[in-house]
């Protein structure tokens, strides 16, 4: 493929967080694969981060946040977005045209995107542009199915959904296609060797009534392990609710010196040390929707070489093709005590099969085959 300039059209007012990370993933696949990647947004967007790629302003307002917004004064902050998002649209075309753009990418879309697509000249794009979904649940897929067909004599607008799975079947429209997600590692991020002792950790936020955390710590609690054995427990609260049971917890299990725990944010390059500063990942997930949602979590454990300890429920494709650790029950306490013993005593005689694992895991996600699939 020759050489591409490409934009990504960033209109999500993230402060660090996912959405920056992913753009900072797929600007180092685009360098690495020779292409020139560039930034657009809205302007007097100030970023957290920087890319060092150029950076061109869109006319048509600033990024509208919800933060704290409550009620009707929600919905009219929604409607004002809306307006916003196509006018930006319309000066994509403009810029893309001015500065001699190949391609536009928008990286964390959703079907509200394309309702927006419709009304603006983007719609009318000469040249390539790729909308990103992080997957489609069951009760977005009629709204998405209906904005995506909307789209259908539109030639040059693609929709790309990063997922393991295809919940399609033949409803998928020719104009969407699957593709899987990329591991979620910086190219200066170095795998670091195994600590002494073997260290594991969970890293995310806590939402109030999380039984699974609890179980997990009060299993760890109550099992003798054959080999030295350290916990890391990230419990960062979102709400004053969370804060005051994150509060009870720690002061519950802070004796056991086997367990360390963090509340504060890691963002940048600080997650990813944190990521490094453990052996093995826990990922005790249990929601539905990470049927469908790739976990940034578990496939930022993946690019960092991390075997995990995860349920069955959270983005099982990656266990049914490499082994790279083994299943927990986090709502069992009996099963998981039995689970987390066994991982543990076995660690030594499996890590071998594990990392095996990890490094074809990741020729699979790599950044590379991302790039490749989505440019097509």
């Amino acid at each position: 493929m020759a050489a591409l300039r490409v934009a990504i059209l960033e209109t999500v007012k993230a402060s660090a967080g996912f959405e920056l990370e992913f753009d900072r993933i797929i600007i180092e696949a685009l360098q690495e694969a020779g292409h020139e990647p560039v930034m657009m947004m809205p302007e007097g967007t100030v970023l957290d981060q920087d890319f060092h790629v150029p950076v061109y302003a869109l006319s048509g307002g600033s990024i509208i946040s919800y933060d704290g917004v409550r009620g009707l004064k929600k919905i009219w902050y929604s409607l004002q977005r809306e307006r916003r998002r196509v006018r930006w649209f319309d000066s994509a075309v403009e810029v893309a045209s001015t500065e001699e753009i190949d391609a536009i990418l928008l990286t964390t879309a959703t079907y509200r995107y394309l309702r927006s697509l419709k009304k603006s000249r983007l719609f009318f794009s000469k040249i390539p542009v790729y909308f990103i979904f992080l997957g489609v649940n069951p009760q977005e897929m009629p709204k998405f199915l209906a904005h995506a067909k909307r789209c259908l004599n539109a030639e040059n607008i693609h929709l790309c959904i990063t997922t393991l799975r295809d919940d399609f079947g033949k409803e998928l429209p020719p104009n969407v296609r699957l593709i899987k997600p990329p591991v979620m590692i910086p190219n200066d991020c170095i795998c670091q060797a195994e600590h002494t002792p073997l260290r594991i950790g969970f890293f995310g936020h806590y939402r109030k009534g999380e039984k699974s955390i609890e179980c997990l710590l009060e299993a760890i609690q109550t099992v003798e392990f054959e080999r030295p054995v350290r916990f890391v427990f990230q419990l960062v609260p979102t709400t004053e609710g969370d804060g005051q049971e994150v509060e009870a917890i720690i002061k519950k299990y802070e004796k056991d010196d086997r367990i360390t725990f963090r509340t504060e944010k890691l963002l940048q390059d600080d997650w990813y040390n944190a990521i490094q500063s453990v052996d093995v990942v826990i990922l005790p997930y249990t929601a539905e929707r990470y049927l469908y949602n790739w976990s940034a979590i578990y496939f930022t454990a993946i690019g960092a070489h991390k075997p995990v300890l995860v349920t069955r429920i959270l983005n099982p494709e990656v266990m049914a093709q490499d082994l790279i650790g083994e299943f927990i029950d986090p709502n069992n306490y009996e099963k998981v005590k039995r689970q987390l013993v066994a991982f543990v005593n076995f660690y030594e005689e499996r890590k071998e099969g594990y990392k095996k694992a990890l490094v074809h895991a990741n020729e699979v996600y790599s950044k590379k085959s991302f790039i490749e699939n989505l440019l097509d």
